[in-house]
């Protein structure tokens, strides 16, 4: 798990590590479920074991999530963006074309 800043981290960077953390916890539950399952008087002890086990990376994840977000977020407001624009001139070729016929 890399302690960069989730801003510095190229895409594949910020997949990967959330892929990680992800089986990290899922690994770390499933102990868990395995444990309690074995010992069910202390079933709900285990688990919240697990729980404070897991913050962390469940806290790096989301903030990993986020900034995908924000980074696909931004993507996409320049498309749409760039499509507004040229629509915009297309419309307006269309129209200097139609006055040029006239």
């Amino acid at each position: 798990m890399s302690a960069a800043s989730p801003d510095t981290l190229s895409n594949a960077d910020i997949a990967r590590e959330i892929q990680s953390l992800q089986k990290r916890a899922f690994e770390r539950y499933e102990d868990a479920a395995l444990r309690a399952e074995a010992d069910p008087a202390r079933a709900e002890a285990i688990y919240a074991q697990a729980e404070r086990d897991t913050a962390p990376w469940i806290a790096r994840a989301t903030a990993l999530n986020d900034e995908r977000v924000a980074r696909y977020r931004r993507r996409a407001k320049r498309w749409r963006n760039a499509a507004l624009v040229i629509g915009v001139v297309g419309a307006m070729v269309v129209m200097w074309m139609m006055t040029r016929a006239g």
